[in-house]
């Protein structure tokens, strides 16, 4: 789904990417308070969830970016709708997708799946946590990302 969000909003021209934002309430912010520092293609090429754009944002601002305390929760909202990474889902992820979207280690996503193997799927967060040999913390951390 991210990717046909992505690949519509992106139009390519002669001299380089222009970046094309999608229709939102905080558009006109963004794309004033970011393209001052850097390009959009920095918001487009790295999909977070909403507590790292919250992060990322209140950063910028410190550094001087152009956005009023008013709009932090605006623009923190539209770059979670349109530029999320994708969810895994743990229930026909692979060992290595796993790793690699949730921030495992090989051991924690290989118990995920050999626990998936011998019990079936799993059913929400909690049954997940229960998984011997895998940091509940860091399952919690990434429940945004995870579907079932």
């Amino acid at each position: 789904m991210r990717a046909v969000l992505i690949s519509l909003f992106i139009v390519a021209s002669a001299a380089g990417q222009d970046v094309v934002l999608p229709d939102g309430k905080a558009k006109a912010v963004v794309e004033s308070a970011c393209a001052d520092c850097h390009g959009l293609d920095k918001i487009v090429d790295n999909p977070m969830p909403s507590e790292k754009w919250r992060t990322t944002v209140e950063k910028m601002v410190k550094k001087g970016a152009s956005v009023s305390p008013e709009q932090i929760d605006m623009v923190v909202d539209y770059l979670s709708v349109y530029f999320a990474p994708e969810k895994v889902n743990v229930n026909t992820a692979t060992s290595q997708e796993l790793q690699t979207s949730l921030q495992l280690t090989a051991a924690e996503a290989d118990a995920i799946v050999q626990y998936r193997k011998a019990n079936g799927n799993f059913k929400d967060l909690t049954s997940l946590t229960k998984v011997n040999g895998v940091d509940p913390k860091k399952l919690v951390a990434g429940k945004d990302l995870i579907a079932f």
